[in-house]
């Protein structure tokens, strides 16, 4: 302390200089000689962990397949490199198997060792086959590490010499006029100067420095206060931008114009890859090739933009998918200042996206593929060339394991035979629930129709067994069905039609069985193609009729409304039923003028009905395949032409056209119910419905299907589903009908659950319009018919 306080100001400004710069240095030599050795350990360890997974890939063969000499040869060419001293490999126990190590190795403390599974991956299946050891020397490092260390050292020597003169030289001539400066301003500072200040006479810096400070003299009070206002001012704004910037979800990142980053947030670090203050901007270390350059070329161009990025997040690795925003920072005069870069993270409501996905294409009850994925990629593969071998199959005997076991048993059921057909699926073959006890696979390949026959007679085998499923023992059966399809041409429905119609004649001939699809099965086709024909001469003749099948209201038994049903007796084939021709007539176009015919008989009868008093409606069914073509213009030509009013009418769709048309079917249903139509959603219960469905579907009547119906009498759970269905159908303002009621139990099940109408053949069953306006006007009917 006395030597500085009794040497020269220039001594002690030069002394306080170059200690400081000599410490920096010094600091900064052995900052380096610890970040050379990071650097070439870093390399070391890269290169034994790429080292690792070559070895352990490349043993994972002849470990698979016992080939000792394999495993020799691959070991000696690793340690020839002279970088590796010791390899190691262990079974699956632990157990060595084999080391070797090389001849010049001499172990150290601080030698890296690594280890790693070998698994074999070429069957599909991964399987673990034990794991590796190795030993890479640090020894190899020593050298290049001391070469690079002695090279900086001189380096940095010959800088801080340098370094040393200039300050040297540059504080000697400054000293003398700065210590008069800096006298003065303790003088000030001790309020004890009185004098000029040195240097006003100067016409340089230190001059300009000396002006500078007679004027902080004369105003020393005003910028005190105002200095204080200031700065109290700028902190209390950064502190707002750091918290704000610190503490929302996005990444933030500013860089000037040169590319440098002058901002980046902590998120900003954690989503923009190596991104730091400092650091050039580096889109390629976070973003697909692609996207950077689009991103670097719009940086370049001062454009903004926006795209959607997938990156992993810098300390948990996971995957991240970004929304990245970005564009240019002028000024008030429109200058460029830089680019930022904002990103948000959608990774949660991607995943939620991912798995609403899965749901739409996956079976709840198995997480098998649905009937939408299977059908999808049937078409995928097919137009792709492939061959594709299509098997449709379903159990034996499954509705009497649900009917007398209970459904927990018949789901138990199906996950077991799902496993089964799971355990089939691979790259070329896919397995999925189509919906009950159906299910599917698909095989593609040269060879398809073999595979599927292997595969097919395989699992009807299994399922020939008996299955202990929950601790019980089922006995049950598959029956499948095969047809192959090949190219681009193909239609996958008829794939699945043929495979269907093979699966029929399966179980046709005894249950049990694998059919394939043969020409002899195309007489089902011959009689489509003949009803097909016939068809358009009824429907151009008026061949067909309506018959009206009885609604009635199950608390008072009055007749409420009609369901319209086609009828079609043909001449030479008899009676024609509706399940047969109906499809017919939707796939070969026939169904417009199918229902134009219906409905304008049934909106006739309706007319006359609701001018002599009737306050019910007739039922209409609308085809899925009117949807998407404006039905609601249809259905009121029909109204219009018949002069019907709308409040006589019910349309009725199935939730099938929802799926099949999505919001465009929405809008039509809505459409048609401001025009005063009814609507009713027909066979609820079966196929993709569920009670969340009702949600949906804008409707304001629900049909149970006769399928539950049926079972009310033997079933509490049907039972509860049907009550279920009433209340939550009741709850979003809708009325609901049981159809199929054919005794009075039925009819008393249904008024117990909730159920307010009931349609069936224990009302009567269907009648012509002469007959259903007798049930209505008793004694009136003929007159009001020979009237219309």
């Amino acid at each position: 302390m006395n030597f500085f306080a009794n040497t020269s100001f220039r001594t002690r400004l030069l002394l306080s200089m170059l200690v400081p710069v000599f410490l920096i240095q010094c600091f900064s030599i052995a900052h380096e000689i610890l970040d050379h050795r990071d650097v070439f350990m870093s390399a070391l360890e890269k290169e034994r962990d790429l080292v690792l997974r070559f070895a352990a890939a490349a043993l994972a063969q002849p470990m698979q397949y016992e080939d000792p000499a394999q495993i020799q040869n691959l070991v000696e060419i690793i340690l020839r490199e002279d970088r590796v001293a010791q390899m190691q490999i262990f079974d699956t126990s632990g157990t060595q198997i084999f080391a070797q190590t090389n001849p010049a190795y001499s172990p150290a403390a601080d030698d890296l060792r690594a280890s790693q599974k070998i698994v074999y991956t070429g069957s599909g299946q991964p399987r673990d086959l034990g794991h590796l050891e190795i030993i890479l020397p640090t020894s190899v490092i020593a050298e290049p590490l001391r070469n690079a260390i002695l090279s900086h050292l001189a380096l940095s020597s010959f800088v801080l010499v340098i370094i040393t003169i200039v300050i040297f030289l540059a504080l000697s001539r400054l000293s003398r006029p700065v210590a008069a400066i800096i006298k003065t301003l303790s003088a000030m500072r001790n309020d004890t100067f009185a004098g000029t200040v040195p240097g006003l006479e100067r016409r340089d810096e230190i001059g300009l420095m000396a002006q500078a400070l007679h004027q902080l003299h004369e105003k020393t009070h005003e910028i005190a206060e105002l200095r204080a206002q200031d700065d109290e001012s700028v902190r209390r704004e950064h502190k707002r931008i750091r918290r704000a910037l610190q503490s929302t979800r996005d990444g933030v990142l500013l860089a000037d114009e040169t590319g440098e980053v002058v901002l980046c947030n902590p998120n900003g670090e954690l989503f923009f890859g190596d991104a730091q203050v400092g650091r050039q901007l580096n889109l390629k270390s976070w973003l697909p090739p692609e996207l950077a350059e689009q991103a670097t070329t719009h940086i370049k161009n001062n454009e903004s933009f926006a795209f959607e990025a997938t990156t992993t997040h810098n300390l948990s690795g996971h995957v991240l998918n970004l929304l990245v925003r970005g564009g240019p920072i002028r000024d008030e005069h429109g200058l460029y200042l830089g680019a930022m870069l904002l990103a948000s993270d959608h990774s949660d409501q991607a995943r939620q996206a991912e798995r609403v996905r899965f749901l739409a294409e996956h079976d709840s009850l198995t997480g098998l593929p649905n009937r939408r994925l299977m059908e999808q990629t049937l078409a995928t593969w097919l137009q792709q060339g492939e061959e594709v071998s299509i098997l449709l199959a379903d159990l034996d005997h499954f509705k009497q394991i649900n009917d007398t076991l209970g459904h927990p048993a018949g789901d138990a059921l199906l996950r077991v035979v799902a496993h089964r057909f799971e355990s089939c699926a691979n790259t070329y073959v896919m397995a999925s629930r189509l919906g009950g006890d159906e299910f599917s696979i698909l095989v593609k390949g040269a060879d398809s129709l073999t595979r599927m026959t292997n595969i097919a007679n395989r699992l009807v085998a299994e399922m020939a067994q008996p299955q202990e499923v929950s601790g019980q023992v089922l006995h049950t059966g598959m029956s499948a069905g095969i047809a192959t399809l090949s190219g681009p041409l193909s239609e996958p429905s008829e794939g699945i039609r043929r495979a269907d119609l093979a699966l029929y004649e399966a179980k046709r001939g005894g249950r049990g069985m694998v059919e394939v699809f043969h020409e002899d099965l195309e007489t089902e086709i011959k009689r489509k193609s003949l009803l097909e024909s016939e068809l358009r001469q009824a429907l151009a003749q008026g061949d067909l009729r309506p018959v009206f099948q009885v609604q009635t209201d199950l608390q008072t038994g009055e007749v409420i409304g009609f369901e319209t049903l086609a009828r079609w007796h043909h001449r030479q084939l008899g009676t024609i039923s509706p399940a047969e021709f109906i499809p017919i007539a939707e796939d070969c176009g026939l169904i417009r003028e199918l229902t134009y015919q219906m409905m304008t008989q049934a909106f006739l009868a309706a007319a006359r009905w609701h001018d002599a008093g009737f306050q019910g409606r007739v039922a209409v069914n609308l085809s899925p395949k009117l949807f998407g073509a404006q039905v609601d213009e249809f259905v009121n030509d029909c109204l219009f032409e018949t002069n019907c009013p709308a409040e006589a009418i019910e349309a009725e769709i199935t939730e099938t056209v929802v799926l099949a048309s999505g919001q465009s079917a929405l809008r039509e249903i809505q459409a048609l119910q401001e025009l005063g139509i009814t609507v009713a959603l027909d066979d609820f219960g079966m196929g993709y419905s569920s009670l969340s469905y009702l949600q949906k579907f804008p409707v304001d009547k629900i049909k149970v299907d006769a399928a539950f119906v049926s079972k009310l009498p033997e079933s509490e759970e049907t039972r509860a589903i049907v009550g279920a269905i009433a209340e939550l159908g009741h709850a979003l303002g809708m009325r609901v009908t049981g159809e199929g009621a054919e005794t009075d139990e039925h009819r008393q099940l249904l008024k117990a659950c909730g159920v307010d109408y009931l349609q069936g053949y224990f009302d009567g069953p269907p009648l012509a319009e002469r007959a259903a306006t007798q049930r209505l006007f008793p004694g009136q009917g003929l007159h009001m018919t020979i009237q219309g």
